[in-house]
């Protein structure tokens, strides 16, 4: 059962409240409300009900040890909501036995939201999934599947979508089937100083505008960062403006266990991926012993001919626009993943052990660019890291390892900015 008691002060800073403009900003002056408290033993039904009956506003707290639950617990149009444990090796949300629902923990059309100090463990489907909000912060917690890795695994373990001010900070991320943390169709996204770890995709920005992605660090995933924009997605078609930096990128080269979709095709042995994105800067990251692809420039128009698909979504741009990889210090061994998978073994025949190039790009240009002699891709500083472009539409025929049509400096990328709970 629950028990209730005021936050104080610290409930004050977290409400909020709605302007006629329905842009969702912090108030101090709102009165205390509640803190709806559980100790390992609750059951489901008694935690979802705090959920249904709590108010703006409110608190849910979980004491430290281990919380077993069988369905979905979900929050919808709840604002200034506060999700908390006593700290992400204290406390686990495990949905192990799940029987009904398919996310742990689903939240929907709630802004100002906060959830953090917890684990998330073993979903049927994601552990959490954040839809339709504004201010959604993910803070010094976990989102796991335990054992190990495999098909079954859920998609994502952190999946905010289709929302605005999405700031995840300190997270601990392993065993997702997709992508460790995914952040698709939103606008001003950071996430900084995660630990990602065993999963398809480690960090995935896809169709977002506006995110910073720093600080982090991703080891022993299929890919370690991705940037995509795929087609068919009618919140936002096309992203922009993605910068990916200061981030430790290493040995990511496991097994691909993704059951389908586009991450399927990620070749274990990839440090950074960018899919058919505009607007993308890569700079000051350490990129080591990612033996197949340290960074990828690849169009969808060359998936769609490895793969013999056609992508026909008419607001959907195929193509990479101002790409700018600069000053990364990017390292590999001779070493070629264990268990490619086919595209990783197409890539591996092109070149002997050891032999390939650290950046890759397809050679697809936009029909827009065909006049630009650096193609929109700019490439500086990066040491002694080699470049290829693999002139994919021919067949790799007559593949060139001449960078300087590509030494170009863009402006700088501006610095997302989040308003988003604790940021």
């Amino acid at each position: 059962m629950y028990a209730l008691m005021t936050l104080g002060v610290f409930a004050m800073l977290m409400t909020a409240c709605k302007d006629d403009d329905d842009t969702f900003t912090p108030d101090p002056a709102e009165p205390t409300h509640r803190n709806w408290t559980f100790e390992p033993g609750a059951a489901t039904e008694d935690v979802q009900e705090a959920m249904i009956l709590m108010e703006h506003g409110d608190t849910i707290s979980f004491a430290a040890g281990i919380f077993e639950f069988n369905s979905t617990l979900s929050i919808d149009s709840k604002d200034s909501i506060v999700v908390r444990g006593a700290g992400k090796d204290a406390t686990t949300l495990s949905f192990a036995n799940q029987q009904a629902g398919a996310e742990g923990l689903f939240v929907t059309n709630c802004d100002w939201f906060l959830i953090r100090d917890l684990t998330v463990a073993d979903a049927v489907g994601d552990n959490i999934k954040l839809k339709d909000g504004d201010g959604i912060t993910f803070l010094d917690m976990a989102a796991v599947y335990t054992g190990p890795v495999t098909e079954d695994n859920g998609a994502y373990a952190l999946y905010p979508v289709t929302s605005r001010n999405v700031y995840i900070d300190n997270c601990y991320i392993r065993g997702a089937s997709d992508a460790g943390i995914y952040v698709g169709q939103s606008e001003k996204v950071v996430v900084r100083n995660c630990f990602v770890e065993e999963n398809v995709a480690g960090i995935e920005i896809e169709n977002c505008i506006e995110a910073d992605v720093y600080n982090n660090e991703a080891f022993n995933n299929t890919g370690g960062v991705l940037v995509f924009d795929l087609a068919n997605l009618p919140i936002i078609p096309n992203g922009r403006q993605c910068r990916i930096y200061n981030n430790l990128i290493r040995e990511n080269a496991h097994r691909n266990f993704a059951p389908g979709g586009m991450v399927s095709q990620i070749p274990p042995g990839t440090g950074i991926m960018l899919l058919s994105s505009a607007e993308v800067e890569v700079f000051d990251n350490d990129i080591i012993n990612n033996n197949i692809m340290g960074i990828g420039i690849i169009s969808m128009v060359t998936l769609d001919v490895l793969t013999s698909s056609s992508t026909t979504d008419p607001n959907y741009d195929l193509y990479n626009y101002a790409t700018h990889i600069h000053d990364n210090n990017i390292q590999r061994t001779t070493d070629y993943p264990a268990e490619p998978n086919d595209m990783g073994a197409l890539l591996m025949s092109l070149y002997q052990a050891g032999d390939i190039p650290d950046i890759l790009y397809d050679g697809v240009i936009s029909p827009d660019l065909v006049d630009d002699t650096t193609e929109g891709v700019c490439v500086q500083n990066n040491g002694t890291a080699g470049f290829v472009d693999l002139n994919v539409l021919s067949g790799f025929a007559g593949q060139s390892y001449d960078a300087t049509p590509h030494d170009c400096a863009p402006a700088a990328l501006p610095v997302a900015v989040v308003n988003a709970p604790a940021y």
